[in-house]
């Protein structure tokens, strides 16, 4: 339940982001969206680093080394910081030119490199409180991780309203209010991630064996944590094509602005099965690192038939929703046209049909295989849907043949559809029940 209220709060953060940002108009939405399309992929590739690194901290964890997890620890940091920082430096430097590249609008880029400058440096922030509060929640222990991104939340929401509209007495900064909110809601997280860590009694940091993590520890972490940052970077990076092809349809304002606002509400309906699939990774890996495999494979399918359980009763929710409550009152709060109000809510029921699909894909890939140790069927299932399926027929339509945003949006979506077919079969073959750790001394 912590990491559900945790993933409900992140993605809440992103809704309301998105409605502060919206009520300026279609085109400051447009372009903020289009900013965040490189922080996504930055975000995506340290939640592989995440994600990759609990393969082996909740195994570790399963037979109490503590030591093998520092070293772990002083791997993730260090990739994480050195490639946050990077392209937070590259991103203030040459931002125009970077955003050029996502869309031939001039006033998205202009507005997109705006916003990116200055929210650049947070996210170098965000990603190495993540990497622990991530490393925590491995060991069991997901209220430090929720805490944190309430207060995160509460901050950034509240400098929202000051900063982007201009109360209190501040100047009414726009899009560039909005991304100074979240780089000061960024400190304010990094401050109290370390504050945590100093104080806790449940795992002490050991900064000797952070900064010298070994070669055991370096091997097996390339083993079995990179091709999870591979596959989140690939896959990451494919993602933000699509925002990429429907940015470069006709309609491009208007279809983005749909795009955005149907993701968001999508994402924080997510955030319930987010939340189920980072508990199965730790529920299965445990028993795994403790040896009872029996254990780890029935926590598997028990997570599993949550999750698309979940996914069923979200899709259904927002089906009901969609012209009950979001179409007349919410979209208007963005400033829509009739023409984003239609596309959006195309946009929300097939989302809706997808939803049980989403949510049965993530539990396995994210949860059960990487739990269990079986990285590289996770890789080839989440990159081969995508980039053999959904990217390349979307991209035909959209951009060879001239198809309308129903039919590219359609092909996007296909890849749900295609990848739980194969879930389910790799899934079946119980071969990702794996140990995955080793004595290290």
């Amino acid at each position: 339940m912590p990491i559900i209220v945790q993933n409900l709060v992140n993605n809440s953060l992103a809704m309301v982001d998105t409605f502060m940002v919206g009520t300026l108009g279609e085109a400051s939405l447009s372009g903020v969206t289009l900013a965040n399309t490189v922080f996504f992929i930055l975000n995506l590739i340290n939640f592989g680093l995440q994600s990759g690194s609990m393969v082996l901290i909740s195994q570790y964890w399963g037979k109490r080394d503590t030591s093998a997890i520092n070293r772990i620890l002083g791997i993730s940091f260090g990739i994480a910081g050195s490639i946050s920082l990077i392209a937070a430096v590259i991103i203030i430097l040459f931002p125009v030119q970077i955003y050029s590249l996502t869309s031939n609008d001039p006033q998205l880029v202009q507005i997109a490199a705006e916003y990116a400058r200055i929210a650049a440096m947070g996210y170098f922030l965000n990603s190495m409180s993540m990497i622990y509060m991530a490393a925590v929640r491995a060991m069991g222990d997901a209220k430090p991780g929720m805490r944190v991104l309430i207060v995160s939340m509460a901050v950034n929401t509240f400098l929202n309203w000051v900063m982007i509209y201009g109360n209190l007495g501040f100047p009414a900064m726009g899009v560039a209010g909005a991304a100074l909110a979240t780089s000061i809601s960024r400190i304010a997280e990094a401050s109290l991630t370390v504050i945590y860590a100093l104080r806790s009694e449940r795992f002490r940091l050991n900064i000797k064996l952070i900064l010298r993590p070994g070669l055991i520890i370096a091997k097996d972490f390339a083993r079995y944590s990179a091709p999870v940052v591979i596959n989140e970077g690939i896959w990451s990076f494919g993602f933000s094509l699509y925002a990429v092809i429907i940015g470069h349809l006709p309609n491009a304002v208007t279809a983005v602005a749909a795009y955005t606002i149907a993701l968001t509400i999508e994402r924080l309906l997510s955030g319930v099965y987010f939340g189920i699939g980072g508990a199965a990774a730790v529920l299965v890996g445990t028993p795994l690192g403790a040896g009872d495999k029996e254990k780890a494979h029935a926590a598997g399918v028990t997570m599993l038939a949550l999750t698309f359980g979940f996914g069923l009763c979200l899709g259904l929710i927002m089906l009901l929703l969609t012209d009950v409550l979001i179409a007349p009152y919410i979209f208007p709060l963005f400033a829509t046209t009739e023409e984003t109000l239609q596309i959006g809510k195309f946009m929300l029921r097939v989302l809706a049909v997808s939803m049980p699909f989403k949510a049965f894909n993530f539990c396995v890939i994210v949860g059960v295989l990487r739990g269990g140790g079986d990285v590289k069927a996770g890789v080839a299932l989440d990159i081969s849907t995508m980039y053999l399926v959904a990217l390349p027929f979307s991209a035909i339509a959209g951009l060879v043949l001239g198809a309308p945003i129903y039919i590219v949006y359609i092909l996007i979506s296909s890849e749900e559809l295609v990848k739980s077919f194969l879930s389910y079969w790799r899934f079946s073959q119980k071969k990702w029940l794996r140990d995955v750790t080793r004595q290290v001394v």
